[in-house]
């Protein structure tokens, strides 16, 4: 189970760098890892770890588009865990 965590957090260390390098904004990047870090959470906690900032999510539409491609895609990437 760690090494399958450690494994998913150098993925979506990898993901990250490689969203910069395309340029994506910082707003985007943060609800990416967001998003990321709770659909991850979600999986060993089932109702703990979301970690997301509402008023962004509601005022902020690249943070809230970042966010759930990083939801999205983290479950995409890790449904061989659930």
């Amino acid at each position: 189970m760690i090494a399958a965590l450690l494994l998913l957090s150098g993925c979506e260390s990898a993901r990250h760098d490689q969203l910069i390098e395309l340029g994506f904004t910082r707003p985007y990047l943060d609800g990416y890892q967001d998003g990321c870090h709770s659909r991850k959470e979600q999986a060993v906690t089932h109702h703990d770890g979301f970690r997301q900032d509402p008023e962004r999510m509601y005022d902020d539409q690249k943070y809230a588009n970042g966010w759930q491609d990083g939801y999205e895609q983290c479950y995409a990437s890790n449904t061989e865990y659930h």
